[in-house]
């Protein structure tokens, strides 16, 4: 009799367990070796491999390849048709999709890897929407409360409306501890904005020590990411200044080698072009300055002579010829007063030749 009771509970447990949802894959009964073939169909990876485990004539390496291949097959065909749940933003159809499959291949760490990042993802999207919930209602919240405060210094509040104020300010007081429990998880995810917005809306609802301290924390924490900031800034303009230096020090040295080469040559032109390229913050360098010394002293001396041809040119009437020497030295000199004023004269010189000209011609 007593057998006969024990047999009917375990019937009717197993009754019980198999109608269940999410018991698919818990082993009732002893699977057998011709159970196999349906075992691959049914993607029961797992309980295939116990089965050939208990049963060496199956063990075969044939055997276990195609449960590889079929189990690879299969773990890649999940993942894809999980990524693809979660690009139509259905995360929990995503992770019931994965956790069901784990149940036939527990050892996949990559169909793993994605289910706990998805339900991760999941939570922090409930608890997003949860919060834009709540800053809404406490917003509102907020509204009524300074509405009543309002009409109360205008007139004395009926007994309805002190009543629908001591509910809102239960409903207040809920409103705020459920604010202060997300501001600490925005904290914790170090989303600072979030975790500041309900915890103001918090202290605004119902002041407590908990959310002034945890706000305080907010603000630390804030101001220590900008210190941080700072120092990153302060830091990347160092190098970056340095970098700068660098790459003005070395065309420095190549344009006062050009400059000095050009000296050697006496072409003051070249000289001159490369010199002024060199850029302003290396002109205090005691080589720069040396060069520039020996340019202005090779400069002078050409245009002192320059000048002088131009003027014994000028006196021997060949005007056109002293304007083109003196042009020379002004190419070297352009600000140059005296080099100026003999050009402008000798070529009022020549206009008025030319006009002369043109008067015998007529």
């Amino acid at each position: 009799m007593r057998n006969h009771v024990l047999t009917l509970a375990g019937a009717i447990l197993l009754s019980i367990l198999a109608g269940c949802s999410g018991v698919n894959t818990l082993q009732l009964v002893q699977d057998r070796p011709e159970d196999l073939q349906l075992l691959l169909e049914q993607h029961e990876y797992s309980r295939a491999r116990q089965l050939t485990g208990r049963y060496p004539a199956l063990d075969s390496s044939r055997v276990q390849q195609d449960i590889t291949l079929r189990e690879s097959d299969y773990v890649q065909s999940v993942y894809t048709d999980a990524r693809a749940l979660e690009s139509e933003h259905d995360l929990l159809g995503a992770v019931q999709l994965l956790s069901g499959a784990l149940q036939r291949v527990p050892h996949s760490d990559q169909l793993r890897g994605l289910r706990n990042s998805l339900e991760q993802e999941r939570v922090h999207q409930l608890k997003t929407n949860e919060r834009k919930q709540l800053v809404t209602r406490a917003n509102y919240m907020i509204d009524q409360q300074q509405l009543y405060l309002q009409q109360a210094n205008l007139e004395q509040p009926s007994l309805t409306r002190r009543w629908e104020n001591s509910r809102n300010e239960k409903a207040s007081a809920t409103l705020s501890r459920q604010l202060l429990e997300h501001g600490e998880y925005a904290l914790q995810q170090e989303d600072l904005d979030n975790a500041q917005i309900c915890l103001e809306l918090s202290l605004a609802l119902q002041p407590t020590p908990e959310a002034h301290s945890m706000l305080s924390e907010v603000v630390a924490t804030r101001q220590s990411q900008q210190q941080l900031e700072q120092q990153k800034a302060s830091v990347r303009q160092v190098r970056k200044q340095k970098q700068v230096n660098k790459k003005q020090q070395q065309k420095t040295e190549v344009l006062l080698a050009e400059t000095q080469q050009a000296l050697n040559n006496n072409d003051l032109q070249v000289a001159r072009s490369a010199f002024v390229k060199i850029p302003p913050s290396a002109s205090n360098r005691s080589e720069v300055r040396s060069i520039q010394n020996d340019l202005d002293r090779a400069v002078s001396t050409q245009v002192t002579s320059l000048m002088a041809k131009g003027d014994s040119q000028y006196r021997a009437d060949k005007v056109k010829d002293a304007v083109g020497t003196w042009e020379e030295a002004r190419a070297l000199d352009p600000d140059n007063p005296e080099l100026k004023e003999r050009i402008d004269r000798a070529n009022k010189v020549l206009a008025r030749l030319e006009e002369l000209k043109s008067q015998q011609h007529k």
